[in-house]
């Protein structure tokens, strides 16, 4: 073979070589891909502004807004692999459910909305795979979920109806209705689990999990998250089933095979043996160690500056202080502010008397997951040992919780019986 051709065979080897490793790094490429962009228009309204909420690549909640152009608007953005999103097109509103509020799934590539605020139901996206799979899912259940929501404006008729007459025969037929859309839901929950269980690689399964969480036992839900394809479980979908149920597990095997913040936070986590083994800071800076409070039973108030049920709690709280200052019963009163600043502000602002402590890592501190705390406000109850003994107990504003605080002095102090 002469020189020259020798040479071209190597030189053609070479361009197929480089032509392989170019297709591979743009596959790659591809698929590590997170960004987004979100065209629209919003028909019947040429300016305002529109606001996008959704999660970033980090898992991050966004809340991005940009102003209208002649009714057009466009989003910039990051996703992990696919989450729920809504865009909010009338900034009036502050209802979750108006038809305003567009929910979708948002992934990453080019989608786009159109709006139309006539016919606000029926808006229109497109470049979404998992929102087309979620539509197609949707007209499956078309007629469970137009049944249910017939209900739901039954029920909000009959509410408007009880509050200037509050009869048991109105409270009957609100109880009735309820009772058929909890029979509906039933019939919604278990379509959308058999769905999951036959789509473990789709990242709507991941959604379809999320929201039937709060209605399925930690145990069915660990089993369909270790089944589901890990880009799913690696998705912001199916890292918001992992926050819910990470905190609320006892099974330190699920919690290492799935770490939800590090393994180093796992570790940590598992050498915690009670309320005694954590520590806070006061509003001074200070660290406090809740072994300092050891021989009472600890109420722990989880609440932040931002959450309106917290702050109509307060009163409450700070008259229990009082009332129960001699007996051993500690209040201590544990802020999930990310901001530091705003914690202390609401407490002088709201007259927030008690021990005040705060954990600016929010719901992923160590304490807010030991003490398996997923939302605020949270009241736990700790035992005189430190070991929690009621999670997701009353709130200050409800009876239920001097009741239970009574009956735990009562024990305290009750003589043990003789035997005969």
């Amino acid at each position: 073979m002469k020189y020259y051709e020798k040479m071209c065979i190597k030189y053609v080897f070479i361009f197929c070589v480089a032509i392989s490793l170019i297709n591979k790094a743009n596959s790659q490429l591809i698929e590590r891909n997170d960004q987004f962009i979100l065209n629209g228009e919003i028909i019947g309204k040429d300016t305002g502004s529109v606001i996008l909420w959704h999660v970033d690549k980090n898992n991050k909640a966004v809340a991005d807004t940009v102003k209208l152009n002649k009714g057009k608007f466009r989003f910039l953005g990051t996703v992990n692999r696919a989450c729920e999103a809504l865009l909010w097109t009338d900034l009036r509103n502050r209802d979750f459910d108006d038809p305003s509020v567009i929910r979708f799934l948002l992934e990453p590539g080019t989608i786009y909305i159109s709006h139309n605020v006539k016919d606000a139901v029926n808006s229109i996206i497109i470049g979404s795979e998992s929102q087309s799979e979620k539509d197609s899912w949707d007209r499956a259940k078309l007629t469970l979920l137009n049944s249910n929501n017939q209900y739901y404006e039954t029920i909000k008729s009959l509410a408007k109806l009880y509050k200037t007459d509050k009869t048991p025969e109105l409270e009957d037929q609100i109880n009735q209705v309820a009772g058929k859309i909890d029979s509906i839901n039933e019939i919604i929950k278990g379509s959308d689990l058999k769905y999951i269980r036959e789509h473990l690689n789709s990242y709507l399964s991941g959604y379809l999990l999320s929201k039937h969480t709060r209605k399925l036992s930690v145990d069915s839900i660990q089993m369909l998250y270790n089944k589901l394809a890990q880009p799913v479980k690696n998705s912001s979908l199916g890292h918001l089933v992992l926050e819910y149920v990470y905190p609320l597990t006892d099974d330190n095997e699920f919690r290492k095979a799935n770490p939800l913040i590090g393994t180093e936070f796992d570790q940590r986590l598992r050498k915690i043996n009670s309320i005694y083994d954590l520590d806070l800071r006061d509003t001074a800076g200070n660290i406090v160690v809740l072994s300092s409070f050891k021989g009472k039973y600890l109420v722990l108030d989880f609440w932040a500056s931002w959450c309106k049920p917290c702050i109509e709690n307060i009163p409450a709280v700070n008259q229990m202080v009082k009332y129960y200052k001699s007996d051993s019963i500690q209040f201590i009163s544990i802020s999930l502010d990310y901001d530091i600043h705003a914690w202390k502000q609401a407490i002088i602002k709201h007259h927030f008397t008690g021990i005040q402590l705060s954990d600016s890592t929010g719901f992923n501190s160590l304490v807010a997951i030991y003490c398996k705390v997923l939302w605020v406000p949270t009241y736990i109850i700790a035992g005189q040992n430190g070991r929690i003994i009621k999670y997701n107990a009353p709130q200050a504003i409800e009876p239920e919780l001097k009741t239970l605080l009574d009956n735990l002095l009562k024990q305290k102090f009750q003589k043990p019986k003789i035997a005969d």
